[in-house]
Order: structure tokens, then sequence, then C-alpha cells
């Protein structure tokens, strides 16, 4: 859009125009479209688009007539979205605090709702509906009523599933249950996309069974760039018989790569007595990815009321590169509002209203590709996987200069001591 503008001018420009007159027309609209972009606060499409919906709800209503069933399955699907939602933000510690709301309340909290597929009849409706809730009535649902949620979307995971069978692991083979399991298990819909692997050539290529018990970090790198996750985990399981002699299976989750980095977490999940072995590890995949959620939502709890303004200062090396960091400041659905302070060609500074704590800023940039630090007092925010410029990286602490040692008193002499005389 720059280069769009620029150009405009430049054809207007009689021949024999100066260079500089051209720079100086370039830097207006740069200026102009860095405080378009940034003093207005408008968000483009975020993943508050992700985080407030909730898709695929299965509806299937029967009642006297079809236009009662699809009034009624609207109803059904609403409540069942909302439930969905509060899944998804609000850890299970605090479910408790969620009180139930009547059907009118709930329309209040939503902004519409879309027919993904539907099928009826005379007397019932069946279908796939689409929820869309409003971000800023869902928030001041939970402080109103001092619920601690999480809002921020994370980057994809990769589940590593490694099955003990009792004789080697299993990870790609075709006999492994637990892959078998997770593929079946589906998306699911937290603020966590778990990723698994289809198990084909390219995945076996990349990483073998006993370099994931390993925690070969090349390996599992190798693999999570190309389903484009930047943070792994290894589910081993093995199917374990509990003291009351009933089957159950031992989960060992171990984090790779992001701020979780290092951690692992032990679980025994023994289903319903009676399970079938596919159902035993069919729950165990529901636990493990209810973990993951759980983890992630613990992480990035917002506590109600709590809104911090973070002044930010960002290198602005070039136009695209603002446009960038931008465009990640936009998909941060938890930055109430920002303002621009001051803007140059080279920096802007502008101030960002987090519903959180600074910390939680820097994780929810983290996962837009953009490193906010503290730096000498500020807090600069930058791409990841480029230079930072010398001028704001943190001066070189200065080693403090030792006196010389003193030279070690010389020892005294020790009294000459001869030989008795021989007579």
């Amino acid at each position: 859009m720059f280069e769009l503008i620029t150009n405009m001018h430049w054809r207007r420009l009689p021949a024999g125009t100066g260079g500089a007159a051209r720079r100086c027309i370039g830097m207006l609209a740069l200026a102009a479209l860095l405080v378009s972009g940034a003093v207005s606060g408008a968000r483009a499409q975020s993943d508050e688009d992700r985080v407030f919906e909730v898709r695929a709800v299965a509806v299937d209503v029967q009642a006297a007539t079809a236009a009662d069933a699809q009034a009624k399955a609207i109803v059904q699907g609403r409540r069942d979205a909302w439930r969905r939602l509060l899944d998804r933000l609000v850890p299970k510690s605090n479910a408790a605090q969620i009180p139930a709301l009547s059907d009118e309340e709930l329309v209040g909290l939503t902004v519409g709702y879309e027919v993904a597929r539907e099928r009826t009849s005379d007397v019932r409706y069946l279908g796939s509906l689409n929820f869309r809730f409003n971000p800023l009535a869902v928030r001041q649902f939970f402080n109103a009523r001092g619920i601690a949620y999480a809002e921020v979307a994370s980057r994809p995971v990769l589940i590593l599933p490694v099955y003990n069978d009792g004789r080697k692991p299993l990870l790609w083979e075709e006999e492994s249950p637990w892959l078998a399991a997770w593929l079946e298990r589906g998306a699911g819909d937290g603020l966590v996309p778990i990723t698994v692997p289809y198990g084909d050539l390219a995945d076996i290529r990349d990483i073998s069974a006993v370099q994931a018990v390993l925690v070969d970090r090349e390996a599992i790198q190798t693999i999570g760039a190309r389903y484009g996750a930047a943070q792994a985990v290894i589910a081993n399981a093995r199917t374990v018989t509990t003291d009351a002699g009933t089957q159950a299976v031992e989960l060992n989750l171990i984090y790779v790569g992001g701020v979780a980095d290092g951690q692992s977490l032990i679980r025994t999940v023994a289903p319903d007595a009676g399970a079938a072995g596919s159902d035993l590890l069919a729950a165990a995949a529901k636990a493990a990815a209810s973990e993951i959620q759980e983890a992630w939502k613990t992480e990035n709890l917002i506590s109600p009321g709590l809104e911090t303004r973070v002044t930010v200062l960002v290198p602005v090396p070039s136009f695209d590169y603002w446009l960038e960091v931008r465009k990640g400041l936009d998909g941060v659905s938890s930055i109430s509002r920002r303002e621009m302070l001051r803007i140059s060609r080279t920096e802007a500074l502008i101030d960002v209203w987090i519903n959180g704590d600074a910390d939680q800023l820097a994780l929810a940039l983290k996962q837009r590709g953009l490193v906010l630090e503290e730096m000498g007092g500020n807090w600069i925010l930058y791409k990841e996987g480029t230079e930072l410029p010398e001028r704001y990286r943190p001066a070189p602490q200065l080693q403090p200069v030792l006196p010389p040692s003193p030279e070690p008193a010389p020892a005294p002499a020790q009294p000459l001591i001869l030989p008795p005389l021989v007579q």
C-alpha cells in the first residue's frame, strides 16, 4: 500500500522534481499510515474471531412442527456453544464460580449464529451451527463475577504419541493403538491447537520412536517446523494394572520448546470399568489434551478487572516490518486498546493496554512471532528472528577494575644452621 501511494504521487510530480521532494512525500505517506494503523487502535481480524466463536455445534431436535424444532434447536445449540466456550476459556478449577444463565441472558452474550449444515422434516431439525459471542460482553460477564479466564490463543502444539507395549516403544507403527486414538480424537477447539502427525513417510524420516523417547531436540524441531509448531509434547503412554485389578493408562507428557520447555506431567487415567482397550486409550488421549489446555489456561490467566498499560518502543527499519508488527498487535485479542505516542522514521512509541500484565502481553505477542523484552527500563518490541539494532541493546556490563594484588611479602630469612664440625 505504501508503494501504491508513493507511486501515485510520483506520477503527479512534474519532470525534474528533486529527490528531496519525493522523499518528503514518501515520509508523509509513511507517517500517515503509521498513525492510521496505531492511533485508531482499530483491530483487524484477530484471534478474537476464533477464540469467541464456537463452530460445528450439532443439534437434533424434534417438535410439533419444523419451525418449532428449528427454534428449539437454536436455543439448545446456543447453550451447548456457551458450555464449550466456558470450557475453552475458564480453567476447570474456576468452573464452579460460573452461574447458570437464562436463554435471554445468553442471547445478550451472543452476536449471532450461522447455519453450516441442516436437514429438516415435518417434526425434526438436524443441523450444525456456528455461534459467535460478543468478546466485550463475555469479558464483562467474567469481570462482574470475579471469574479468572484466559483468551490468548497458543501456537500449534505437535503431539508425538509414543506407546510402550511392554516390548518396545511404538510411534508410527500401524499397530500402535495410541497413535490411532489421537488421530480419531479430532482437533478439538481449545485455546491450544493440537496437531497430530499423519505418520507418513516424511514423519518416519524425521523422527523415530527411540529419538522421541530420548527427547532428540533436533529431530523434534525438524518435524515440528514441518507442521508449523513451535512446541511439541511427547505423550508417552503405557497400559498398567491398578491395585484394584483394573486396566489404566499411565501418561508422561514432556514439553519440548515453548514457554513450558522441559516440563513434564505424569497422570494415570482410569476410565469407567468395563471400557474396551481402544476406549481406554481414547479416554487417555482426551485426558492428555485436557491437561495441555488446562496448563495453557493457567499460564495465561487474566485476573478480573486487571488492565495494565505497557509503553512499548518499536524499532521500525522498514514499512513492511512495521506492517508485520502491527498485524501481530492486531492479532492479540487481550489487547483492549493502544495509542501512538510518538513516531519517527526509525521507531514508534505506543501505549498498549492489556487485559493482564506485561508478562502476559509478552507471552501473547510471542504467539504472534513478536518478542517483547524489558531493556534498560524500556519495553522493546521486535520481530522474532530479527536482529535488534545496537542502540536498543543494553550496554554491556563493565567488569570492575580491581586494584592489583599486593606482592606477597618475602618469607623471613631462615637462620643458617651449619652442621657440627667434625673433630
